[in-house]
């Protein structure tokens, strides 16, 4: 039984954590660039997609020099490159993408610019 216990802990915690290392697995899908900081551009993206959250929990994170948005299937990273701010998206989401989710967060990154 405490094993069992165990076992149920650490999936369910797993489950919390973005497991894939996107950023060095995968090239960005689409970068932006705006004149806007990228703090702000961070808050922007991460209400507008709290707002859609296409069946997954959505969080923002500040890792080194990247403002980053999270989901699931669903990555932005926000960062200063000179005076503009740069936006790198990625997905996951692939062929199969019932809600249309990569043009829904592509239009969201879009609309923060």
């Amino acid at each position: 039984m405490k094993k069992s216990t165990l076992v149920l802990l650490v999936i369910g915690l797993s489950g919390c954590v973005n497991p894939y290392k996107y950023r060095e697995n995968q090239t960005p899908q689409q970068t932006f660039t705006s004149s806007k900081a990228p703090v702000e551009l961070q808050e922007c993206i991460l209400e507008s997609w709290q707002q859609n959250p296409m069946a997954y929990g959505v969080s923002a994170q500040k890792t080194g020099r990247y403002y980053s948005v999270i989901a699931t299937a669903d990555n932005a990273d926000i960062y200063s490159d000179g005076n503009i701010a740069r936006v790198d998206y990625y997905s996951l989401r692939g062929a199969l993408d019932p809600w249309r989710g990569k043009q829904k967060r592509i239009e969201s990154i879009r609309n923060c610019l």
